[in-house]
């Protein structure tokens, strides 16, 4: 807590099983228990079918079933970093961006936004995290659901439907959905402890993981319960700057480093030369997540159920450079200088309860989920240098919420209808109320004081830049609320037309009190056996999702040094406005309206043998009115135009404006493979072969034409430009292979993985500046050693050799007062950002687990 917060049969295998493998790629599929050898495709799933009456074998739609303890044993500090590893799709960049989004990392999915994949927990909505990604160039202006925020010690599996599934469960699930099912044990449970070390220092993960079941009643009941603590340090991957003055020499300022003659300042032999805090992973994180799962069967008919999930979480960020004396310091409050570091405090909560049973041949779930996540933005070792030597040095930046109120009325029923099979008849109705809300810091977080520098400084009679250093605060103006109610209807409906043909379609209308108004979406899928455990399938859909209400709402005010046409500087506001804001709307903004997708996807499963799977899925999602920032919107040269348009509205402060709209059509072409053999090798063990492999690329189809911008800067001004387009089609790798055994031969169990990421472009303003990043092959390795019936052992690295993506050309860096020489310093960002494997090198652990 931070003060500045204001509140069975073994089958040996064949040589032709082996042949499959050898030959074919990808396995994120059922995971079985690592003594079974039978590949669990009987178990009946709950996502992407309301009947609970289909199987992992039998899915139209591609459905991979990912254990609890396969999460568990990856080593990764948290569920989002897990699924990086695990499913091939997924991606989760070392720094997406600043601000916050180097705090809460923005994901992709299929090439898609985090956004464009729906969570659920128990099968029930999840509430999309309050921070919002502004500075984030992957998943750019995105608000997906805080993966981190979820105890890994409470998960039974997770069931990731990679199929759009708008028409089922509505906004968000274009990409696909992924259902968290919590523990339901009602006796046992077990404990954890991780240690990790990361190999750029500090680096240090303390991690405990607790969970416990009772039993609730004589019928069945539950209550299931976990809590995870993680504690994490921040690795620093940039090194110390030595080619940099970092205090004023002794005889002249702005002296270059290296010239002869020159004097360093005493200071200059124990200053922090640590270039870049914020290049690798730039967060102390304090996490503490705490869930309950619970069932109480009360008759027959009704049956009531609960289950919630609580986080704290607090957050240092140490990204901000130190600066040593910085020309907007105060001496008198930093004669030394300071480092910056921005604090997040964050609340976090999702409460669900409801009653299931029969009702008259109709199976019901009336249920209602509330979630919210409450941020509290806080600076500490930073000032207001506006203010002169009175300024504070820890400031409170002001808040973000987020809630999410929903309530579900559902019914199924089989209809028997002539065909063998009976028909599978879903039905429901669904409110969801939302609300988003940002409130301001505290004056001196953003005012001006109005203080000039004084005689002897270098920069005497001028004012420093109101506002924080590197920091910003919420202004009144940026502040705002916004809320929404939306409601739905569904049915969906499936059979099997014949013996070997099944087929199911779903339909949903929504309608939004908001600018999205009203929605229709429709899903058909099919599956067609061949013959047996040989089958084609297909599915083709609509989609959408509504624009968040954050990015309707969302609103932050940036202080520049800026020089007029007529040579004098003046220090004006860049704005990243809402886009039914006055200012926006004059510079071409709209209303935002729901993405509109298509999403086709046909395929082919094949088990050969009870022991081997083999699935291919091709898919299509075409994306239309797809929501991204636009460019920074300000004049150039000697033009005054934009400040002229705003200055006729009364904002006569403003300089740059950037604003959210439906920019773009996109079109992204994928295709996942998955295999996985499970042998016996008798007493040289058991192993279970797995691989998986996942392409996706993205192509934009279209960039909306702003008539207003084009007039006010002319045709050949670019609404989205060419950073922003590379970043959406090449910012992540296309594809991604992972190869894995998971060996067990007597008390010990091995996991070997190896993962080929491929290349990947991080762009420039300019494609002459882009640059390129290859293809890196990644080992991760986890030993477990059974102690006893209870007790293990576990020693594992993620990358083990301390792969890093190519070195890049260093980069000249201003530092202090002094001018670094680019040919002896080292370059902060000599790795780049984009890396979906960290820049951090190495990661050893060490994890102690015992079940009862």
């Amino acid at each position: 807590m931070h003060a500045f917060v204001p509140h069975q049969t073994t089958p040996q295998p064949s040589r032709l099983r082996y042949l499959l493998f050898v030959g074919l790629a990808g396995s994120l599929s059922a995971q079985a228990a690592p003594q079974e050898t039978v590949l669990d495709t009987v178990s009946v799933i709950s996502t992407g079918n309301r009947s609970n009456t289909l199987t992992v074998a039998d899915s139209p739609s591609p459905i991979d079933i990912i254990s609890g303890e396969q999460i568990r044993k990856t080593g990764k500090a948290s569920l989002r970093e897990a699924l990086g590893r695990i499913v091939p799709s997924f991606s989760a960049p070392a720094q997406a961006g600043g601000g916050t989004s180097s705090s809460v990392r923005p994901v992709s999915i299929r090439g898609l936004s985090g956004d464009h994949l729906l969570v659920l927990v128990n099968g029930k909505r999840r509430h999309n995290t309050a921070v919002y990604n502004n500075f984030a160039r992957i998943a750019s202006g995105s608000v997906p659901v805080d993966l981190d925020l979820i105890p890994t010690s409470a998960i039974e599996r997770i069931e990731l439907l990679r199929d759009g599934a708008s028409a089922q469960y509505g906004s968000d699930a274009i990409a696909g959905v992924l259902n968290i099912i919590l523990k339901s044990q009602g006796s046992g449970g077990g404990a954890s402890v991780t240690v990790g070390q990361q190999q750029d220092k500090p680096g240090d993960l303390t991690q405990t993981g607790l969970n416990g079941g009772f039993a609730l009643g004589a019928d069945g009941g539950f209550f299931n319960t976990s809590l995870d603590i993680r504690l994490q340090g921040p690795s620093y991957s940039a090194g110390d700057a030595q080619g940099a003055w970092y205090y004023p020499v002794l005889n002249g300022q702005s002296v270059p480093f290296g010239t002869p003659g020159a004097t360093a300042d005493p200071r200059e032999a124990s200053v922090d030369r640590l270039l870049s805090r914020g290049y690798g992973r730039s967060n102390r994180d304090e996490v503490y997540n705490l869930s309950y799962n619970a069932e109480l069967p009360l008759s027959n008919r009704l049956t009531l159920y609960s289950f919630a999930t609580y986080s704290d979480r607090s957050i240092v960020d140490t990204r901000g450079s130190f600066r040593a004396t910085s020309l907007s310091s105060i001496p008198e409050i930093y004669p030394d200088g300071f480092h910056a570091q921005r604090l997040i405090d964050e609340k976090d909560f999702q409460f669900a309860f409801g009653g299931k049973g029969d009702l008259a041949g109709w199976d019901y779930d009336l249920s209602t989920t509330y979630g919210k996540d409450d941020v509290r933005l806080g600076a500490q070792n930073t000032l207001n240098a506006s203010l002169g030597p009175a300024s504070k040095t820890s400031f409170y930046l002001g808040a973000l919420e987020f809630e999410q109120w929903t309530t579900n009325l559902d019914f199924t029923r089989p209809f028997e209808i002539g065909l063998g099979k009976p028909l599978q008849l879903s039905a429901g109705i669904e409110h969801r109320w939302e609300k988003y809300l940002q409130t301001a810091g505290e004056p001196d977080s953003y005012r001006d004081g109005g203080y000039e520098y004084p005689t002897g400084h270098p920069r005497a009679g001028q004012r420093p830049s109101a506002g924080l250093q590197s920091f910003t605060g919420t202004s009144p103006a940026d502040a705002g609320a916004l809320d929404r109610d939306s409601y739905a209807f569904y049915i969906d409906a499936g059979t099997n037309l014949s013996e070997r043909l099944y087929t199911s379609a779903a339909f949903r209308f929504e309608h939004y009190d908001d600018s999205s108004g009203n929605t229709a979406s429709g899903k058909l899928s099919t599956r067609y056996e061949l013959a047996p455990g040989l089958a084609l399938r297909g599915t083709v859909n609509t989609g959408f999702r509504a624009p968040s209400l954050a990015q309707q709402t969302f609103s932050v005010t940036q202080n520049t040094s800026v020089r007029l046409p007529d040579g004098t500087t003046q220090t004006l506001l860049a704005r990243y406005l809402p886009p039914a804001s006055v200012a926006a709307k004059a510079l071409g903004a709209r209303d935002l309206e729901p993405e509109q997708s298509t999403n086709v996807s046909v395929g082919i499963s094949w088990e050969p043998a009870r022991n081997a799977r083999i699935t291919l899925d091709a898919y299509r999602i075409e994306i239309k009115d797809r929501i991204v920032k636009s460019e920074i919107i300000r004049d150039s040269g000697t033009s005054t135009v934009i400040r002229d348009t705003l200055a006729s509205l009364g904002i006569n402060d403003l300089y740059s404006a950037q604003y959210n709209m439906n920019g773009v059509d996109t079109r992204t072409d994928g295709v996942d493979l998955v295999s996985e053999l499970h042998s016996d090798y008798g007493r040289f063990g058991q192993v279970r072969w797995s691989a998986l492999y996942s392409y996706n690329r993205t192509t934009i189809r279209d960039i909306k034409q702003n008539g207003t911008v084009s007039g006010l800067l002319g045709s050949d001004y670019v609404i989205f430009g060419h950073q922003a387009q590379t970043d959406l089609t090449r910012g992540s790798p296309r594809d991604k292979l992972v190869l894995g055994g998971n060996w067990r031969i007597g008390d010990v169990i091995a996991d070997l993985q190896f993962t080929r990421y491929g290349k990947y472009t991080e762009a420039g303003s300019t494609a002459a500046a882009d640059r390129q990043f290859g293809a890196r092959w990644l080992t991760d390795l986890d030993l477990t050693y059974l102690l006893t019936d209870n007790l293990s052992l576990s020693l594992g690295s993620n990358n083990l050799f301390g792969i890093r993506p190519d070195r890049q050309p260093p980069n000249a860096v201003v530092t202090g007062l002094g001018t670094a020489n680019p040919s002896e310093i080292n370059n902060p960002d000599e790795y780049g950002a984009f890396s979906p494997y960290g820049l951090n090198g190495a990661f050893y652990y060490a994890r102690l687990s015992y079940d009862w």
